[in-house]
């Protein structure tokens, strides 16, 4: 069988691509946006004409760079990046500097509201504070006397600052506190959360980086030793979160690396590789396989042009040999797709759509190029059914070529970033022993035993599996396994903070549709808060909407993943606008209110009397940083032990005003604190090291080793042990005596002890389950990130004039529309007609391949219904292009679609844009984790 033909581009035509790029910065220019950089000499400048600069830390999107802003009469008026802050290195991107439109926007929340419509009809009346909270409180208490406050969920969706509302609610008795993360990428994590206790491996591209000199100084390296970076499914140019990797890239290619992305789409990151690889939706894992297999038959210890994989790697790691026969037990089976053998070249061909040579030379310049890092994305693996085979290979790939921790090589960054939380997460309350009556018997355990994934449908669910909430909102709970098992319990209140999982949670319409069911005339879910400074979906079906402070109007700690530790302060920078309060103000005055209508959990104690101020609170967060063990090279300070646990401040670690504790293994300076950080530009900054997988070092599995292996059994003390990162999930299910439905689904008992295989959905190139579809439905849908803060900014007027990635471009048409504005009571027409001429406003579109669309008689512009074998459906405009895989469309994550009048113009076009959400499978997810299957989906295209 002949290997399908690979896509190329020419260099012409690369830079003909390439040039789309050049006219997007041409674009921004002609704004008149006047962005420079910011100097030490400048801010002197200003300081004399009275003009203040606040160091704080951005919220536009999850990178939180560290910022400058200047403030004039109590006004904010620019946004720098701060110069003083390593990770974003005194530069600020579009979205950063256009926070001002956010902090100012006319339609951000003002007022607290209580709603007096049907939920979704957006009709709400302004309260007062005491209104809202004793509503608030009202119905909690209700809640927690009838049903349990495992009945409750606070989710702390998209942004960071979370510890006050985790520390609240977990007081409150429910174990129920999540994030965005549970629904953002959790196969992609999952490789490195087995191997190594992490979740983020990125390249060591960060720079400057502070290192410890022969001489002993301290001093910023600035150089680039990375000699190849492979970028699958990755798109750092746009999906900013490591905001260090734009820069870093094109650095590290001015220094001589090479830079290969595979990627079905010819994105931002692309226009700067050397080499583009547009590999078929869903099978990255099919690549990640062949090129292991390659690396194992090819390897040789003699031939230097062949020795791919650096055998060191096994003194620090264990059960290499199990995950090397394990994968290699697929090579002689046949897959009945192909009838190819498993992870041949010809078979990872046939499925990628990637021709065997390209893959084999892909392969081999991984194996043979080091320093190498090898880094996967979100949409390309943490989207999909099978993410987690990609990457658990991916992080197998880093580790056997020797690529781990080497100076250019690849970091876990969650291993190396600071600590903070500590205390004020609330861990302590989830220790809490608790009863409930099951089946007539009194049960006793611990709150956190009461979590309806990690003891129910999910129990591999670390991250928690907000994307199945709708079904836990329609049908309720029943624990499975653990001490409660047999408990059931309805979910009763549901209070999502800066999150909008209505537009992102996985499909839109289930969950509406879980939002607005009903038991008679009541909702199901009885009690909905929204709490966010924009006005978004969700909101729309709030019960109750409070206004949150903005980012420039609060405190808190950034949530960044550096390459060595860093933490950022987010400082007041303004006064808090109209009626908006912090998220510490917000659940402090809950607590107050909870404890006066009779809450017994709610002990002044714990809350007002003990971090009176915010201060109070966050200097508590901050007093386990940066919280990681001793190790590497150079060592970070050559005066103390390896391998003990370093807090305090770089300061006080450096001149040695330190205790040691040798039985705990502390070395303890003076804590930081958020004056310490104000008096130091907002940052604080300890020294890098690299091989901190050495004797233990930052590794959090439970062999301290990298793992191969994730259920085995150790010895010690004369007792036997399981141990690894599977292990006490199998042993709650042989308990049990029922796997999850997950495992089910793949046809597992139990979790494997090494490695393992399992075909995605809705993919009829490599799964026989789906085959039948590919003629009537011949479009497999991705989606992509625009540069956006996920479904939070696309209010912001600079950046809805800004094209990107050929998925958010100026093709509205020309329209009158009835203005609209967030007011006291919510969504308020003003009265006027708003006239937006065409093509000036940037709106989510359908990237197509051309030849397909011409091959439809389709042109750039003609709206098109996208529709699934599910029957769900979405429309949009085509933008035919040739930076696209054909057979493939690309959306823009939460860019079309979007029905909230808080969004300005992008509300005016939601008719004619895309919500790549709304033909998500809302019945199947990822068979561990339970996240969504966002990148999983076929569809047939109709022209309206």
């Amino acid at each position: 069988m002949t290997s399908p033909k690979t896509l190329n581009v020419s260099r012409r035509d690369f830079l003909k691509i390439a040039s789309v790029s050049t006219g997007g910065v041409a674009a921004l220019a002609a704004l008149g946006s006047g962005f420079r950089p910011f100097d030490a000499a400048a801010q002197a400048n200003l300081s004399k004409q009275g003009t203040r600069i606040a160091y704080t830390a951005c919220v536009m999107c999850p990178a939180e760079c560290s910022l400058a802003v200047k403030v004039e009469n109590g006004v904010a008026s620019a946004i720098y990046g701060n110069p003083h802050a390593p990770l974003n290195s005194g530069v600020v991107c579009a979205k950063g500097a256009s926070g001002l439109q956010m902090v100012y926007n006319v339609n951000r929340i003002k007022y607290p509201m209580i709603r007096v419509g049907a939920r979704g009809e957006g009709k709400f009346k302004r309260v007062s504070w005491e209104e809202a909270l004793d509503y608030i409180a009202e119905k909690l208490l209700k809640i927690k006397q009838r049903y349990g406050p495992e009945s409750v969920i606070m989710d702390a969706g998209d942004v960071t600052d979370r510890d006050p509302y985790y520390y609240l609610f977990r007081a409150f008795g429910t174990p129920h506190t999540v994030e965005h993360g549970a629904i953002c990428d959790t196969p992609r994590r999952h490789g490195p959360k087995l191997m190594f206790g992490g979740k983020r491996v990125e390249p060591d591209i960060m720079r400057p980086v502070l290192v410890r000199q022969p001489d002993g100084s301290l001093k910023n390296d600035y150089r680039y030793r990375t000699r190849l970076i492979v970028y699958a499914g990755w798109n750092p140019f746009t999906a900013t979160r490591i905001v260090y990797e734009s820069r870093g890239t094109v650095e590290a290619k001015l220094a001589g690396a090479k830079l290969i992305v595979i990627d079905p789409a010819f994105s931002n990151t692309a226009t700067k590789a050397d080499q583009w690889i547009p590999i078929r939706p869903g099978t990255d894992p099919d690549l990640f396989a062949a090129v292991l297999r390659y690396i194992l038959e090819n390897h040789s210890d003699e031939d230097p042009f062949r020795r791919y994989i650096d055998w060191s790697f096994l003194e620090y790691s264990q059960g290499w040999e199990a995950f090397e026969a394990a994968f290699r037990s697929w090579w002689n089976k046949k897959d009945p797709i192909n009838g190819l053998n498993y992870f041949s070249l010809e078979w990872a061909a046939e499925r990628t759509g990637i021709d065997a040579e390209v893959i084999a030379e892909l392969a081999h310049t991984f194996g043979i190029t080091k320093p190498a890092a090898w880094v996967w994305g979100m949409n390309g693996i943490g989207h999909h059914y099978n993410g987690y085979t990609a990457a658990i290979i991916g992080t197998a790939l880093n580790v056997i070529t020797g690529n781990m921790e080497v100076p250019g090589g690849a970091i876990d960054t969650e291993l190396v970033k600071s600590d903070k939380g500590g205390k004020v997460k609330g861990d302590d309350f989830n220790k809490r022993e608790v009863t409930r009556v099951i089946n007539g018997k009194t049960v006793t355990g611990k709150q956190e035993e009461l979590h309806m994934d990690l003891f129910g449908k999910w129990c591999a669910a670390w991250d928690d599996a907000v994307g199945d909430y709708p079904s836990r909102f329609l049908e309720g709970v029943e624990l499975k396994y653990g001490p409660f098992r047999g408990h059931k319990y309805p979910i009763k209140a549901f209070i999502i903070r800066t999150g909008n999982p209505v537009i992102t949670g996985s499909n839109t319409d289930a969950w509406i549709e879980a939002l607005t069911a009903k038991d008679g005339d009541d909702y199901r879910v009885e009690l909905v808060v929204y709490i966010d400074t924009p006005f978004l979906e969700t909101g729309l079906y709030a019960d109750v909407i409070l206004p949150e402070a903005s980012y420039l109007e609060r405190m808190s700690l950034s949530d960044i993943y550096p390459s060595h530790q860093l933490i950022y302060l987010r400082d007041f920078v303004l006064e808090k606008l109209y009626e908006s309060k912090t998220q510490y103000d917000i659940a402090m005055a809950l607590a107050r209110k909870l404890h006066e209508k009779g809450d017994p959990d709610i002990k002044p104690e714990e809350h007002w009397e003990k971090y009176p101020t915010e201060e109070d609170f966050w200097n508590e967060a901050l007093k386990v940083a940066p919280g990681r063990n001793h190790c590497g090279y150079p060592l970070a300070y050559p005066q103390y032990p390896v391998n003990y646990k370093l807090l305090g401040t770089p300061d006080s670690l450096e001149a040695g005003r330190v205790t040691i504790d040798d039985e705990k293994k502390v070395i303890q300076g003076e804590p930081v604190t958020v004056q310490w950080l104000r008096e130091h530009h907002g940052v604080a900054v300890w020294p890098m090291s690299w091989g901190r997988f050495h004797n233990g070092g930052v590794l959090k599995t439970d062999s301290k080793k990298v793992d191969f292996v994730w259920d085995y059994t150790v010895e010690k003390d004369g007792e036997k042990q399981r141990k690894g990162g599977y292990a006490k999930y199998n042993k709650l299910i042989e308990a049990a005596g029922e796997p999850t439905p997950g495992l089910r689904e793949v046809g597992w008992e139990k979790y494997p002890s090494t490695f393992y295989w399992f075909e995605t959905l809705w993919n009829p190139y490599t799964n026989p389950d789906y085959a039948r579809y590919k003629d009537e439905y011949p479009f497999q849908v991705i989606s992509g990130r625009i540069h956006h803060a996920m479904s939070g900014t696309q209010m912001v007027d600079w950046l809805g004039r800004i094209p990107t990635e050929d998925l958010w471009m100026p093709l509205n048409d020309d329209r009158v529309v009835e203005e609209v504005v967030i007011g006291p009571d919510g969504p308020t027409p003003t009265g006027r007609k708003v006239r937006i001429p065409k093509a000036t406003w940037s709106i989510g579109v359908i990237q197509m391949n051309r030849a397909d669309g011409e091959r439809l008689g389709l042109k750039t512009g003609d709206l098109v219904e996208l529709e699934t074998p599910l029957g769900h459906k979405t429309r949009g405009k085509v933008y035919l292009v040739e930076t696209i895989r054909p057979g493939v469309l690309r959306l823009p994550f939460g860019g079309g679609g979007r029905f909230s009048p808080g969004l300005g113009k992008t509300y005016d076009f939601r008719d004619v844009t895309p919500n790549a959400n709304a033909i998500v499978d809302p019945d199947h997810h990822s068979p561990i984790m339970g996240s969504p299957i966002y990148g999983d989906m076929i569809v047939k295209v109709r022209k309206m």
